[in-house]
């Protein structure tokens, strides 16, 4: 597999260039960055463009393409939720509905205000009863495509924060059915392609698909992929000209090479890696007597039950961090930890003799009411364009909501802007640690 940025890079930065163009460090840097700066530059005569790229960038996107089997893979330097913005900007339009989980993260509400877009929301089989994680079934969808059947797409975040799959099959027959596209949400999926069955939701049927590279694969923070399906063709003049409305006209140099050096990881090594990675999962699982989240999950994520051990999800973290091990997240119930190929046999050691000597506590329980839908009073543009104030969860009761307020991570929105803060809300609010939000005047 070619790697054509990583070449012009490496030449540019040998060669005795007297470089009279951004950025003003001019590759000479101190510290740790500074075998890094000789690769960071701009947008030179060579190194392509990125939302006009016909060189060495568009060379490396189509190498990407053909790995994951798209008809289109566009590069991001602004993570997924500049691959998000991008999808809803593709498929809907001003006053448009969109069919989506409630699950969903907060940029891609933040998406929907910027663009006038109405989400219908689609409850999941919450794992939890505070609406952050859960499976999306195609009952629910089916559900919800009948009901609005003037709906212009179809949402999913899959895999969630804490490893919940959705049978995303199912769901993408469903949308073909019903000749919508299905817009999913993959940031934590990148690697589903090269594990031992090939799970990535446009193998299983969707239209528009965006994956985090950087949280899974050997790329660097912000590094992310918009894939369009072979079954749904778009320009990609359209493609690029919907991702500048939201990108950055500087995207990272350093962050677009670690995704075109990336590709030939993933057409080398990556299968068998992931391959491993599932077999140690599964193993650590079985000998220590974890049980997975869902009955379909993503094995990089180790999802740990707090209570079943008497303690809660901060405390675990806690627990594990004196033991030199630092989390993914941690939350009331869950303690997330995040594996890769990445991770060294040290680190495996450490984490198994972390769990073996965990404390057994008496198991923590709580009667909790299901999590229910906040009553929408304004669509999320007009209630994030409205007068507001700021005011105290305590006194929220009975308000609109003027933003859409997170627990971050997971960034699953307790409320969202135009949403009605009921006794149910002001809990969530609560419990999650936010004291204060900006409400309708």
């Amino acid at each position: 597999m070619t790697t054509p940025l990583a070449d012009f890079l490496k030449a540019y930065a040998g060669a005795p260039w007297a470089r009279l163009h951004m950025p003003g460090h001019k590759g000479r840097l101190r510290g740790p960055l500074a075998q890094a700066a000789p690769f960071d530059i701009t947008e030179i005569e060579g190194a392509d463009s990125l939302f006009e790229a016909e060189g060495v960038l568009r060379e490396s996107e189509e190498n990407a393409a053909a790995l994951y089997g798209s008809g289109l893979t566009c590069y991001s330097a602004g993570g997924s939720t500049l691959c998000i913005q991008t999808m809803v900007a593709l498929t809907c339009g001003p006053g448009d509905r969109i069919l989506a989980g409630r699950n969903a993260h907060h940029s891609f509400l933040n998406a929907c205000a910027l663009l006038d877009v109405l989400p219908e929301w689609i409850l999941p089989r919450y794992n939890d009863s505070f609406g952050v994680s859960g499976e999306l079934t195609p009952e629910a969808v089916a559900d919800a495509l009948q009901r609005w059947p003037d709906a212009k797409a179809v949402y999913v975040t899959s895999p969630d924060y804490l490893g919940c799959v959705s049978d995303i099959r199912a769901i993408g027959e469903l949308c073909r059915r019903a000749g919508k596209p299905l817009l999913v949400d993959n940031a934590h999926g990148a690697h589903l392609r090269f594990t031992r069955e090939d799970r990535h939701p446009l193998t299983l049927g969707a239209s528009l698909c965006c994956d985090s590279a950087h949280k899974t694969l050997p790329v660097l923070t912000g590094g992310a992929y918009l894939h369009v399906s072979r079954d749904f063709p778009l320009e990609r003049e359209l493609v690029k000209s919907r991702m500048g409305l939201f990108g950055s006209t500087s995207p990272s140099y350093l962050i677009l090479l670690s995704l075109d050096l990336c590709n030939a990881y993933l057409a080398g090594q990556a299968r068998s890696d992931f391959s491993r990675l599932e077999e140690a999962v599964q193993m650590l699982c079985g000998e220590l007597g974890l049980r997975p989240i869902s009955p379909r999950w993503d094995f990089s994520k180790l999802t740990l039950d707090a209570w079943a051990r008497g303690m809660s999800g901060e405390e675990l973290a806690g627990f594990l961090r004196s033991r030199g091990i630092e989390c993914e997240y941690a939350a009331r119930r869950h303690t997330v930890l995040m594996l890769s190929p990445g991770n060294p046999p040290e680190d495996w050691a450490r984490l198994r003799a972390a769990l073996e000597a965990l404390p057994a506590g008496e198991p923590l329980r709580e009667e909790a009411e299901p999590f229910r839908l906040p009553e929408r009073v304004l669509t999320p543009r007009r209630a994030l364009f409205a007068p507001q104030e700021r005011v105290p969860v305590d006194d929220a009761l009975g308000r609109i909501a003027g933003e859409t307020r997170i627990k971050c991570p997971p960034g699953v929105p307790v409320v969202a802007a135009g949403e009605k803060i009921g006794k149910d809300t002001q809990k969530i609010l609560k419990i999650s640690g936010i004291p204060a939000i900006n409400v309708i005047k």
